[in-house]
């Protein structure tokens, strides 16, 4: 009997033994993180490899060897990675995105909403050159930071109001979806660096963002701080995890005193063209990091 428990013991751990082999021939990358409409995955590369792409994509190096993806909130199907081993031979796989539904709100009585006057269009047109030269910034100076190694934090503690990818819809009119976490809290409640991070943009009140903060991770990717009260912060500033960023507040277009907290992985692209710009779900990235 012992000896029977015994063999089928070991025949186990062969079958567990070759079913992982054959798990790590079909995925010849070290992966971290979530396959999934809205997710960061970091991608490192066994020793040597190099041309590493998405889709036939060809994606930089946040360090070397190792790579960021993001997915946006409609994407869907499967994503295929590759790259060159040392020895020149192809190393692919392809990943299936879990999908994800996100909540859809209609109110088909309101309709077209009213046409801004002419002086709200010029203000939000400097508003909006001002956040696309801080991406710029950003895109391009990928290794001014590492905070994108680290494991994040929350910025703020509170009631979670607003979550990614919800949306509303008047009448047939899509409105953009919900491009990050809402994050409920008294006015004056610190806000602080969920990793480190360069500031690229400390201004405001914008017209719909009112006090903003814009942090730069490093590799491209970006978080970004709205609704404050007051920004504690300049462009240039060097920040650390828990270092404080400014303070809650209701300014710009809010209802109520929260933190809009969104993230973005950012790709610099050629010429004057803006930078490619993917949009995350900021609550996947809690607590991840190499």
């Amino acid at each position: 009997m012992r000896s029977t428990a015994k063999a089928r013991t070991m025949m186990l751990a062969a079958m567990l033994a070759s079913l992982a082999s054959s798990a790590a021939a079909k995925m010849p990358f070290r992966t971290e993180g979530q396959f999934t409409p809205g997710g960061l995955v970091t991608v490192t590369l066994p020793p040597g490899a190099r041309d590493f792409r998405v889709n036939g994509q060809a994606v930089p190096e946040a360090s070397p060897g190792v790579h960021l993806i993001g997915f946006g909130r409609d994407e869907t199907g499967t994503v295929r990675l590759s790259a060159r081993a040392s020895d020149g031979s192809l190393l692919a796989t392809e990943v299936p995105l879990a999908p994800r539904r996100f909540n859809i709100q209609r109110l088909p009585a309101l309709g077209v909403t009213d046409t801004p006057p002419p002086e709200w269009v010029k203000r939000r047109e400097v508003e909006i050159a001002k956040t696309l030269a801080a991406k710029r910034e950003a895109a391009v100076r990928t290794g001014d930071s590492v905070g994108w190694r680290e494991p994040f934090r929350l910025p703020v503690s509170g009631r979670i109001t607003g979550v990614y990818g919800s949306q509303r819809i008047f009448g047939t009119l899509p409105r953009n979806p919900h491009w990050g976490l809402d994050i409920a809290a008294p006015t004056g409640t610190l806000v602080r660096a969920p990793a480190a991070g360069i500031v690229r943009l400390a201004d405001g009140p914008f017209l719909i963002e009112g006090n903003l903060v814009l942090l730069d991770h490093g590799a491209g990717l970006v978080s970004v701080y709205i609704h404050l009260d007051d920004i504690r912060v300049k462009a240039g500033d060097s920040l650390r995890a828990g270092d404080v960023i400014g303070t809650v507040g209701t300014t710009g277009r809010s209802t109520g005193p929260h933190l809009h907290w969104g993230l973005s992985l950012l790709r610099a692209s050629a010429g004057e063209a803006p930078p490619t710009e993917v949009r995350l779900d900021p609550a996947l990235h809690l607590a991840r990091g190499r």
